[in-house]
């Protein structure tokens, strides 16, 4: 038999605003009613001592409920797991109905009593924990459905170095870096399941604080940068703010980590999926006015991404995040003609965004101070909120691979720069104007309203193309068989006599030759967008952002009303690489002028699987609940959609008019 030993439970928020929590925990082996134990007396800070096991043969659920006498329980949420592996010190979160409850367990599966969840249980699979396609301590289901079949990104073969893996970590994981084998590192930072490798001095949530002193952060450590990477999962516009802390909306993304960066997770982190299903994610925000939408990332991508790491206590439940970024890499697949003359190959494209401006928390003199040695002279008012970095003090290096392997001996490694623009300001006076520009909450007014939400759109400060000196380099390094394996990129701004405030570069990787591959084109467009429902008579002004594959558009309309529809006729170009989806998206909000109260429109979300991408109907090719869309028309050229609004919001509907067509294709699958 199996042993589950429920040691505690945390209170970090209860539910019931008016009182005490009276707590109800159900536990079920193998289906069967099991026990209840009950706490009439839980309240925020509080600790229930329980130390009681529990045997059982399949699995174990666990349910967690708020009792209340005058109607039904609420259930704060639910865990079930089986005997597959054991877990010491294990955590279980419960936080619906904005509760944040803790359970912590240990879990001993009976053939391996002593036995601790760890990475691999005997031979350790490097790979597995420090490559970016690496699944850690995900089973192979896990890992392809929620990261490989949604992904927009692939890799060639992946060169693995141990000592600058160590090395890159070195500056942000403290005392955990002190290991004396890769066993011992990966105990301390891969296992999402141990407190050897998550943040466990997690704060209670202070939301009074937050209304009245905008205090909705605390730093996990320091206020240097910490770099996070893995792939991107949910990405929008948040509907509302607190405005004693933000001075625009934020922008929210979630990411799958690499098993390597697990440890920036905190206690209770955030998981899809439940049990031994959970998949754990980071979620991370940073205002919209210092973001353009150029960088902001796109389902499915490989991103890597610097800025600040604390703990969200504005709301429950409390969690670890990024927040605010200043310097973010987004990745996806594409194909370019970079190929010996001129041919078109597959290709991964690389965005790069930096900015001096990440947002306005309040609370940043340490950071003024580490960046520019204190706030510059003529930085006054809101702008000495900002958490600034100085992009000088930040040289960027990342690891830049092909997205398939080498397809001959005779095909070179190609980098290209498609593009690259840099911003800078002569003083504290222009900077401080530059940051009165990002503070701007109304787009759709025009003109400097935009903030700096559109690169090539921005009121008052005229990006300009980057000297070479200052435009990324690339130095290509071969693996251990001696040929080529990817670029070594560093893009330096340190000898800029200006103050760089914004850097966007998109830069491109591949092979000379196509090889045995497929790649097919397809123009999407964004026909026309009918309002369905509007969430406020009040209300006319929606921001919306769409887009498909890592290509963004922004819309930004005050003339919103009820039934009316609006040519959009939006076209996206994309390349697709043999199984590659189609992702499409969009997400945003319903404006009421303030940072309270807004409504989040409901959104679209389509999963077009490859390479039979225009079979959008058929279920084996399609991924989102097909009561959302309509065919219009199809042939095996192109499909006509209509795609409804689904999910977030019952107080807001709209629905697109999308056309997808193949425009070309070459190479093909040896499979099909």
């Amino acid at each position: 038999m199996n042993t589950i030993i429920i040691k505690r439970m945390r209170c970090y928020e209860n539910e019931d605003d008016l009182g005490d929590d009276e707590i109800k925990l159900r536990i079920k082996a193998d289906g069967h009613r099991g026990v209840t134990l009950r706490n009439s007396d839980f309240d925020n800070g509080q600790t229930w001592s329980i130390n009681r096991s529990y045997t059982f043969e399949h699995k174990i659920t666990l349910e967690v409920y708020d009792e209340d006498p005058l109607s039904s329980d609420d259930k704060l949420g639910m865990h079930t797991f089986d005997g597959r592996v054991s877990m010491y010190d294990a955590t279980a979160s419960f936080t619906r109905d904005e509760s944040d409850y803790e359970l912590i367990f240990d879990l001993i599966v009976a053939e391996d009593a002593p036995q601790l969840f760890e990475p691999k249980l005997g031979r350790l699979n490097i790979r597995d924990f420090f490559s970016r396609m690496g699944r850690g301590l995900l089973d192979i289901k896990q890992h392809r459905t929620r990261i490989l079949e949604p992904s927009i990104y692939q890799i060639g073969n992946e060169v693995i170095s141990l000592r600058e893996t160590f090395n890159r970590h070195a500056s942000q994981d403290g005392a955990k870096n002190n290991t004396a084998s890769v066993r011992e590192w990966v105990q301390t930072h891969c296992n999402f399941f141990s407190k050897k490798t998550y943040h466990s001095n997690k704060p209670r949530s202070s939301q009074r604080r937050t209304f009245f002193h905008g205090d909705n952060w605390h730093k996990v450590s320091n206020e240097l940068s910490h770099q996070i990477a893995g792939f991107q999962e949910y990405s929008r516009v948040t509907a509302t703010d607190n405005p004693t802390s933000h001075e625009t909306r934020d922008w929210n993304w979630d990411l799958f980590p690499d098993p390597q960066f697990m440890y920036l997770l905190g206690e209770g982190m955030k998981t899809k999926g439940q049990g031994n299903e959970m998949v754990p994610f980071i979620h991370n925000e940073s205002e919209t006015g210092s973001f353009p939408v150029q960088w902001r990332p796109f389902w499915g991508e490989y991103i890597t991404f610097w800025g600040r790491h604390v703990w969200d206590t504005g709301h429950a439940p409390v969690r670890t995040e990024i927040h605010p970024m200043h310097t973010m890499i987004r990745e996806h697949t594409t194909a370019s003609h970079i190929g010996d003359n001129g041919a078109i190959v597959p290709v991964n494209q690389a965005y790069i965004g930096m900015g001096l401006s990440g947002g306005f928390p309040n609370g940043t003199k340490t950071r003024w101070k580490h960046e520019f040695g204190g706030i510059p002279k003529g930085v006054t008012g809101d702008s000495k909120d900002c958490w600034a970095t100085n992009l000088k003090k930040h040289p960027l290096k990342f690891k830049f691979y092909p997205p398939v392997k080498r397809p001959s001996p005779t095909a070179s490694l190609v980098f290209n720069i498609k593009f690259c623009q840099h911003i800078t300001v002569k003083d504290g006076e222009q900077l401080d104007d530059f940051l009165s520009l990002t503070q701007y909450d109304n787009p759709s007014k025009g003109g400097k309203h935009k903030g700096f939400r559109d690169w090539h759109s921005i009121t008052g400060f005229t990006p300009i193309d980057t000297p070479i000196n200052f435009q990324p380099k690339a130095t290509l390094i071969h693996g251990p068989d001696g040929a080529p394996a990817y670029f070594e990129v560093e893009a330096n701004l340190s000898g800029m006599t200006d103050i760089p405030v914004g850097y966007y570069a998109i830069l491109e990787c591949g092979w000379s030759e196509l090889g045995f591959h497929l790649l097919q084109e397809y123009e999407v467009t964004f026909e026309e967008m009918k309002v369905n429902i509007k969430g406020s008579t009040f209300g006319n002004e929606w921001h919306l952002y769409y887009g498909v594959n890592g290509m963004w558009s922004a819309w930004w309309n005050g003339n919103i009303r009820a039934g009316k529809t609006f040519k959009k006729n939006t076209t996206h170009r994309v390349w697709v690489l043999d199984r590659m989806p189609l992702v499409i998206r969009d997400c945003g909000v319903e404006w009421y002028g303030t940072d309270w109260g807004n409504e989040a429109i409901d959104n679209i979300n389509v999963v077009m699987k490859g390479p039979k991408h225009l079979d959008a109907l058929n279920e084996d090719y399609i991924i989102g609940d097909p009561r959302h869309f309509s065919l219009i028309r199809s042939d095996n050229r192109s499909t006509r959609l209509k795609i409804r609004g689904q999910g977030r919001n019952r107080f807001t509907s709209h629905e697109w008019i999308i056309n997808i067509e193949r425009t070309q294709k070459h190479g093909y699958l040896e499979s099909l």
